[in-house]
């Protein structure tokens, strides 16, 4: 018996023994939900919370049995993300010279690309995320005191994917996705929490005087010459904290609605712009896509893509030149 099938035994148990409410309030429940053409949403559909409004249910497509290529998407752009953070960041900007005498990154870089290639592919899925695994193993993990916080994210993810013979369908991957998910937001409200700069709004306030053109789109709301963050600073950085926190307890619970899905994706996307920062907002996109098993639609792809390309010289140094030659 596999780890599917054990986990799917140990959830027909529960509901056995102590019925289909008390399973929902389980936080280590996770109602399977099967593979269907999109459409409206059914009985099962409205039990397991698989809700939403009209039109965040045509954002995302649920791949019928015919397209479970939408399903292993997300995770091939969650690979991409990492070479874009880890390798090919390095031939622009000033990080240019750090390739003199510094032949492996090209290996890398194609190695990820053919594990990212491999995901697509039933067949070959699982030997995808073994190849990113055992190149991340030899190419990141030596250099592990330098890699971001979000590449750590990808290495604590991507590789559990290869205990799961098809892990796209595997509510159990899901399940550590979604907990390790929710775990992170937690600590990033609790590291807000304890620095106390996004409660006052003072760091929201020093970005706004000092921050790159990005960091400065709060600066429209308060005068910064005052020295003093204003309420609407306060206010900002106490959103941002709520709605982690709100992401994390939700997510722990088990609620799938697709209008939770999108309002995350979103925020998620416009903290990216204002940090000039999506390497780690697309991993996190593609992680959701996972949790919530709708695939990744077309639009959010090239969307994901087009943003990894613009991250390599960050969105402000477009910004920048735009205003310069339109002003």
């Amino acid at each position: 018996m596999n780890t599917d099938e054990t986990y799917s035994w140990y959830r027909r148990m529960k509901v056995g023994l102590c019925g289909s409410a008390a399973c929902v309030c389980d936080p280590f429940y996770w109602q399977e939900r099967p593979l269907m053409p999109a459409q409206e949403p059914t009985a099962k559909d409205l039990q397991s919370g698989q809700t939403g409004a009209r039109w965040t249910r045509r954002l995302f497509v649920t791949p019928s049995t015919d397209r479970e290529a939408d399903l292993r998407l997300p995770l091939a752009v969650a690979m991409l993300s990492v070479i874009f953070q880890q390798w090919l960041g390095q031939w622009v900007g000033s990080r240019a010279d750090t390739l003199a005498g510094n032949t492996l990154d090209p290996l890398w870089t194609i190695l990820v690309l053919v594990s990212a290639a491999l995901v697509l592919f039933e067949r070959s899925s699982r030997w995808g995320v073994v190849l990113f695994s055992v190149t991340a193993m030899f190419a990141l993990v030596p250099l592990w005191t330098f890699m971001a916080n979000h590449t750590w994210l990808a290495l604590w993810t991507i590789p559990v994917a290869v205990f799961f013979a098809q892990w796209w369908r595997s509510d159990l991957y899901a399940l550590y996705l979604r907990l390790t998910f929710a775990l992170v937001m937690l600590a990033a409200f609790a590291q807000k929490l304890l620095a106390g700069t996004y409660l006052d709004g003072s760091y929201i306030y020093w970005l706004s005087s000092h921050g790159s053109m990005t960091e400065q789109l709060f600066a429209f709301a308060c005068d910064t010459e005052t020295g003093i963050p204003c309420i609407w600073h306060r206010l900002a950085g106490q959103v941002i904290m709520g709605w982690q926190l709100a992401v994390a307890i939700l997510l722990a619970i088990g609620v799938r609605n697709l209008l939770f899905l999108t309002v995350e994706i979103g925020f998620l996307l416009g903290a990216g712009i204002f940090a000039d920062e999506m390497n780690f907002q697309v991993l996190n996109v593609c992680l959701l896509c996972i949790i919530f098993k709708v695939g990744m639609p077309r639009w959010l792809v090239l969307t994901c893509l087009a943003l990894l390309v613009l991250d390599l010289y960050g969105i402000g140094y477009f910004a920048e030149r735009i205003s310069a030659y339109v002003l």
